[in-house]
Parts: C-alpha cells; structure tokens; sequence
C-alpha cells in the first residue's frame, strides 16, 4: 500500500467527506470508510465519494459494517441489535494494502465518537497506524475545536499530518491555529463550494510527496 490517511472531523458537517472526496480525486486514491451509519436517510458517504469523483469502481470498497440508524457506531448498532463493534475487528480490504495507490480512510464523525462502549475513533486511528488529516471548519468557532482536537491527538501520540480548513477563507483563524499549534501545517484551505465541483479545487491541494 502506498501512502494512507485517515480523515476526522472536528464536528458534524464540517464537510469531511468532501474533503474526503476532494483528496480521493486531486490524489487518484481509493476510498474506504470502515463504519457508515444513518443509511436510511442517506446514501452513505461511499456512493456520495464515487459520485462527486468520477473514480472507477475499484477505488472503493463497501464499508465493513453498515447501521441504518444516524448515530454514533456504537448507539447505532445497539439499536439494532447488532453485534458490538471492536477496533480490532476492523481491516483494510486487501486489495487496497496491496495497491499502489494511496488510501483515503474516513472516519464516522469527529475523534471522540462512541464506536462501542469503551473505544472511540481515537481508538480506530490507533489500530489503524495512520496519520491523520483533520479537517476544520475555517469560521467561527473552529479556534477551540480545532486546537481541542490537536491536544487530544498528540496526547494519544496520533501522527498528526495536517489541517484543512473547510468554508469561506479566513486568515485569521489560520494565523491563530498555526500560531498555537506551529508543528501541525495547514496544507489546504478549502473555499466554501456549493454545487460539489471538486475540479476547479484540486490545485489547492498540494502533491500527496508533500504531506
């Protein structure tokens, strides 16, 4: 397997799928979210990569555990009644550790997200060994998110590779994050898209050598 990473959130609707999609797209990589909930009022996130990047079947594989219900993994499938989900039950189909291509694995919700009773995302990351690319809301509010999310990744001793910030371009949110945070680089910020046109953004997005 070339180059992974895994993407988290510092919140809901922070855009991290697509921002997802978008690194999918500007990096030719293939795409994997191990725990999709909430199908019975969406999608999912893998169709919606597929459809926004254009990519071949192959660079996506089918989540490996699907729940119906818009929860955390953990309330979802006890909801349904399915069996407890274990981090270490999770892994990365075999044709993407064996491809050449870099690999996008994007988590359900933000670092703190329930996956059972005792493991959360966190915990995911960890198994996974991946470095991680955090994706940020540029506006208001982001300042504590962002800088909460950072500290609690360095203090689990996750590789932190980066931040994008997501929405309308704001300099001084960047300014204050890399002034708290001067180790963890900003590598793209991201304007605010609304009709899901991922072509006139990838290069705002640096060459995948230079994360």
């Amino acid at each position: 397997m070339s180059k992974s990473y895994f993407v988290t959130g510092t919140d809901t609707d922070v855009g991290k799928t697509f921002i997802s999609a978008l690194l999918v797209k500007a990096w030719k990589a293939n795409y994997w979210k191990p725990l999709q909930t909430g199908l019975n009022c969406d999608q999912g996130d893998t169709k919606l990569v597929k459809s926004l990047t254009g990519l071949p079947e192959d660079h996506f594989k089918k989540p490996q555990v699907e729940l119906q219900i818009p929860l955390s993994p953990w309330r979802a499938a006890s909801e349904e009644g399915v069996p407890t989900i274990k981090v270490s039950d999770v892994i990365i189909p075999q044709s993407f550790t064996e491809s050449e291509r870099p690999l996008i694995v994007e988590g359900a919700g933000g670092l703190y997200v329930p996956i059972n009773e005792i493991e959360i995302t966190s915990h995911l990351i960890e198994h996974l060994d991946m470095p991680t690319i955090l994706v940020a809301r540029s506006g208001l509010g982001t300042l504590n998110h962002t800088l909460l999310s950072i500290e609690h990744m360095k203090s689990r001793g996750i590789k932190i590779a980066g931040i994008v910030l997501n929405g309308e371009i704001n300099s001084g949110n960047a300014e204050t994050i890399q002034h708290f945070a001067p180790d963890v680089p900003i590598i793209a910020q991201i304007p605010l898209q609304k009709d899901g046109d991922l072509e006139s953004l990838i290069d705002l997005v640096p060459s995948i050598d230079k994360i």
